[in-house]
């Protein structure tokens, strides 16, 4: 189970509607369950079918989390006009097993689809999502 703090759950809409139609990405930290820091992380390939986060911006998020005496509980992308769940590169650059992914969905931005997965061993499995 992954809860989001609804205002952390907006920030991230946000962000993914500020770049789209590109794929954005980024960070949520917290402690146990729950996420309560969002982080926006440029992608460096400015593409709307990929994504890579920039690793200077990447390690000083987690570094930032670390800080605070948070950890890294989620890893989210948005596939602009794809499906709420992980593409076969999705599953293959999953490097973080113990982290959640989060897929959100804007083939109909009005409407955005968020689907939460454990990525390993070249599967996925969902989880439970809930926004507080």
């Amino acid at each position: 189970m992954l809860r989001i703090n609804q205002p952390v759950y907006e920030a991230m809409l946000a962000h993914l509607q500020a770049v789209y139609p590109l794929e954005g990405c980024g960070l949520l930290g917290g402690v146990g369950d729950t996420a309560v820091r969002h982080t926006a992380v440029d992608n460096i390939l400015r593409s709307p079918v990929a994504y890579e986060m920039d690793p200077t911006q990447q390690i000083r998020a987690m570094l930032e989390l670390e800080a605070q005496g948070q950890e890294m509980l989620a890893i989210y992308h948005s596939h602009p006009a794809g499906p709420p769940h992980p593409s076969p590169t999705d599953v293959a650059q999953a490097y973080y097993p113990d982290a959640v992914y989060l897929i959100i969905s804007l083939a109909d931005r009005a409407q955005p689809v968020v689907g939460a997965f454990r990525i390993g061993n070249g599967r996925y499995t969902p989880i439970p999502l809930a926004i507080e």
